[in-house]
């Protein structure tokens, strides 16, 4: 198998994984049952610069939202990594907070090395 299908099919594997994990998972709103909308702010960084392309939003569906947040590391090269930030931003959803920020490095391997990328998310929450 080439380098490529096999970078591939450990890409969809890796998917695959994912959206089991948010399947079995319970779901935002039973969890945080005032929680009416959140988005997050997404952006990655490696060695420190700011990677523009890895800047994204993303707005969770509440009432049909995983209570999980496993963010996959955006390098298409990086292995076993990504970004598990649940903990955080199930915590700060629970507290009623309207904004909220973390950061997570990434435990995966690029290549020989370490990844070496940083998440950054603002969370920004409306409640009923």
């Amino acid at each position: 198998m080439s380098r490529f299908r096999t970078r591939n099919f450990e890409a969809a594997q890796r998917a695959a994984e994912r959206r089991k994990r948010e399947d079995e998972a319970d779901r935002l709103q039973a969890v945080v049952p005032t929680l009416e909308t959140l988005r997050l702010d997404i952006s990655e960084s490696r060695g420190g610069v700011a990677l523009p392309e890895s800047t994204h939003i993303k707005r969770v569906s509440v009432p049909h939202a995983p209570a999980l947040f496993e963010i996959p590391c955006l390098d298409s090269w990086c292995k076993e990594g990504g970004h598990d930030v649940t903990n955080e931003v199930l915590r700060a959803l629970r507290s009623g907070a309207t904004q909220f920020e973390g950061e997570h490095s990434c435990g995966g391997r690029s290549g020989a090395a370490d990844c070496q990328r940083v998440m950054r998310y603002v969370g920004v929450a409306t409640y009923k």
